[in-house]
């Protein structure tokens, strides 16, 4: 069982693995397919019995471990500059969806829908459950003010099928800030609680690589 401190990293790396991954689509084309598969699923994983089910394990969340260690410890902000403003976007989505019961309650509806239709798909990553992982953003998300602004090579990012799976990992985003949230995470905590979010971190890498 992971401690508080590693479930907090856990659910804030699940974000930063979401953020890093829209970087890769936006720029390359590309995702880390093991790190897409862990996050997308972990979107339907509804009621948990503990935060590392929701990634599949540790080793779910292994891109997200990594990339936050590699910005607190190596400060590589340049590197991942755009992750890291996905990310800040990605917490005030959540923070905008926590004042909005009537999104709330459409979101979990339609994933309680959706959830038990996925034995109907090929995979849960498959273009037919990305494309209403994309809807469900569009009906939700997309209504909120605040919208999260990515940047990339234009030939990747005008393809109707990766803004599909862009607008699915920001929801998988989402759904690991507000786990972060409902675990004590804080902005404040962030900063002030560096090392502690590192010690937890490095032990979580650690898992991961034995898995």
């Amino acid at each position: 069982m992971l401690d508080r401190d590693q479930q907090r990293a856990l659910a804030l790396a699940g974000l930063f693995q979401a953020a890093a991954l829209v970087q890769q689509l936006a720029r390359t084309g590309e995702t880390t397919p093991e790190a897409y598969k862990a996050l997308i699923n972990s979107v339907f994983v509804l009621d948990p019995g503990n935060v590392e089910e929701i990634y599949g394990g540790v080793a779910g969340a292994k891109l997200g471990i990594d990339t936050l260690l590699t910005i607190l410890k190596d400060k590589e902000t340049a590197r991942y500059a755009d992750a890291i403003r996905y990310s800040i976007g990605i917490l005030q989505v959540e923070k905008q969806l926590g004042r909005n019961s009537d999104i709330n309650s459409i979101l979990r509806s339609r994933l309680e829908q959706l959830t038990n239709q996925l034995p109907h798909f090929d995979s849960v990553t498959s273009s037919a459950v990305i494309n209403k992982l994309n809807d469900l953003y569009l009906d939700t998300f997309a209504k909120f003010r605040f919208r999260i602004q990515v940047n990339g090579d234009p030939r990747h990012l005008q393809r109707e099928e990766n803004a599909a799976r862009i607008r699915a990992i920001l929801l998988a985003g989402v759904r690991s800030a507000l786990l972060w949230r409902q675990l004590g995470g804080t902005r404040l905590q962030f900063i002030i609680g560096k090392r502690r979010l590192v010690n937890a971190l490095e032990s979580l890498q650690r898992m991961a690589a034995l898995s």
